[in-house]
């Protein structure tokens, strides 16, 4: 991931959720249906990612929503014996990696095809670290995942994203749905991409570099660093995070009843990276991609 400030960038701001599953795999929508809703609640674009098919919806696509091609893909066995899930999009063809090659060799087999690759749910895989930190070739990985929340409360991995950080890897963070239409597994967590055209080429090349946040509900308006300080600016919030590695960083808290729209850290000069959380009154979070410092 590039050294890029989403938030400084011209364009224009595009809500998208890039984790989707419908009746060509495991959901309960059929990929129309699935479109229809995500229109309906304000997205500006869907990637339908079912299990081991590539779903096209793109001729359906019109001035103010874009259908991405997309598709999840397993292989091989983690250290507790679950398989790897990526997710691709921007793929209308997948060259198959040869069954039992090691996960790295599987994501360099399909990056021949796709737009863009990244990890998903790595708690819900019981992936660890030191799993994820050898992984290259891809974007980042989930830091929400609203069905494995809802599930069974193992949808956030900011910790495995902060511990890859740590460790020097340009991950971006996203969140997404996985919404399988089981339950309220739904319009939970999306991202905010930052682009100049609403197509396919801008929106996914602006995802491989970082041009995006995240978030399950607030708005974060501005995140910067200069002259030695951090800066955010969000909506409603109760706590704003600005998190680096180790003990770098600070919070700041709202006086109860009340609410706080902006935050500042003055750097001590040992950060290797920050990025920011804004969560509101309900718990939900806005997620920034990091700022990396050294």
């Amino acid at each position: 991931m590039d050294q890029i400030n989403a938030f400084q960038l011209p364009g224009s701001w595009y809500k998208g959720a890039l984790h989707a599953h419908t009746t060509r795999s495991d959901g309960r929508l059929t990929p129309e249906e699935s479109l229809a809703f995500h229109r309906e609640h304000g997205y500006h674009f869907l990637a339908v990612t079912d299990h081991d098919v590539i779903t096209d919806l793109s001729a359906l696509a019109d001035e103010n929503f874009l259908p991405i091609p997309g598709m999840e893909v397993s292989h091989g066995r983690n250290a507790v014996g679950q398989s790897y899930h990526v997710v691709l999009a921007g793929i209308r063809h997948l060259t198959r990696a040869h069954y039992g090659v090691p996960i790295q060799e599987a994501i360099d087999t399909w990056q021949q095809d796709a737009k863009l690759m990244f990890l998903a749910h790595p708690y819900w895989s019981g992936m660890t670290p030191e799993e994820i930190m050898p992984l290259q070739n891809l974007a980042g990985l989930e830091i929400f995942n609203t069905s494995s929340h809802t599930d069974l409360g193992k949808g956030m991995a900011t910790v495995h994203w902060d511990s890859v950080l740590a460790s020097g890897k340009r991950w971006a963070g996203l969140a997404v749905d996985d919404t399988h239409g089981i339950n309220d597994d739904a319009a939970g967590g999306w991202v905010w991409v930052k682009s100049e055209s609403l197509t396919e080429a801008a929106i996914l090349d602006a995802l491989n570099q970082g041009a995006f946040y995240s978030s399950s509900g607030p708005t974060i308006h501005d995140f910067r660093v200069e002259g030695g300080v951090a800066y955010a600016r969000c909506s409603d919030a109760t706590t704003i995070n600005i998190i680096g590695h180790t003990k770098w960083g600070s919070q700041r808290r709202a006086q109860p009843g009340t609410i706080i729209h902006e935050a500042e850290y003055k750097l001590s000069g040992h950060e290797q990276y920050l990025r920011v959380e804004c969560v509101d009154a309900q718990g939900h979070v806005a997620w920034s991609n990091p700022y990396f410092l050294a």
